[in-house]
């Protein structure tokens, strides 16, 4: 929930309609801890749940709510479908989804400042009403019952993976195991979108080749507050990348790692994996450091 948060506090002070869904059950794998999704009128959608599997199918779901209620909803993905997705096959999963105007004002501030939140909704079958927050310590994750959805969610580190390649695709094997959430975007507006809503415990790494595609997403990761940005390419494509990023009057290029990694000699997609993630996490504790 809160990569969507800064795009709920956004629509919500616009006065511009935005639902939001996310898991509370499901037997998919692999599992897609703390995901969310909110969705636009239109069907425009910040965020994903499981690799995108179930984001249309909620699209559709939200765009026949009513104003003023929620739904737990089942949702299903094939056996063939499941592995375009990175599911190791098909499945079900049972959801949330509500417009953001059903929870409470505060809880997207609780969100932004990265705090561990407990949401209570009134449950009446299907039917969802709505519901309250607190901060109390519980372990993260959803217990449903006949009268009430409780999900609990703590802030993980985020990995926005924008591009592709052998480096990328190492980073999106390794990362988890350090239990971050791995978003991968292939596309710059997608990435765009990721980005912008990070904050200090997130990083987000770039192999984009085209300067007019890796522009716009580090402008972006600079706007934002990620606490790591790294970028990969050669002399040239990073020289270009400033030039762009200069000649648009974006300021804070110093915080772009660029080759991203620590210099430990890597050789190969792997190692360079290694220390770029040695390096994200160096970062991270210089700023927790710096707080304390």
């Amino acid at each position: 929930m809160y990569e969507v948060a800064l795009t709920v506090a956004a629509c919500l002070r616009s006065g511009t309609r935005v639902d939001v869904a996310w898991v509370v059950g499901s037997d998919l794998s692999p599992a897609d801890p703390g995901g969310a999704l909110a969705i636009t009128p239109g069907g425009g959608r910040v965020g994903s749940l499981y690799g995108g599997a179930l984001d249309q199918q909620l699209v559709e779901r939200a765009q026949a709510l009513g104003d003023d209620r929620g739904r737990l909803v089942t949702l299903t993905v094939g056996e063939l479908e499941g592995p375009a997705f990175g599911l190791t096959g098909g499945g079900t999963a049972l959801a949330v989804v509500l417009p953001a105007t059903l929870l409470p004002a505060d809880i997207w501030e609780a969100f932004l400042d990265r705090r561990a939140v407990r949401l209570h909704l009134a449950r009446a079958g299907d039917e969802l009403t709505a519901g309250r927050f607190d901060h109390e310590e519980a372990d993260p994750g959803s217990r449903v019952t006949d009268d009430e959805v409780t999900t609990t969610w703590h802030p993980v580190p985020t990995l926005v993976l924008a591009g592709g390649g052998p480096v990328l695709q190492a980073l999106e094997q390794m990362a988890p195991l350090l239990g971050w959430r791995v978003q991968r975007a292939s596309d710059p507006d997608t990435a765009r979108g990721l980005v912008v809503g990070l904050g200090p415990l997130d990083s987000v790494v770039l192999a984009m080749h085209d300067v007019e595609l890796a522009g716009p997403v580090l402008a972006s990761a600079l706007d934002g507050a990620a606490n790591y940005v790294g970028a990969l390419g050669s002399r040239t494509m990073q020289q270009s990348r400033e030039t762009w990023l200069t000649d648009r009057g974006v300021g804070g290029l110093e915080r772009i790692h660029t080759p991203a990694g620590l210099d430990i000699g890597a050789d190969g997609p792997a190692e360079v994996a290694v220390a770029i993630l040695a390096e994200a996490i160096r970062e991270r504790s210089a700023a927790g450091q710096a707080k304390a």
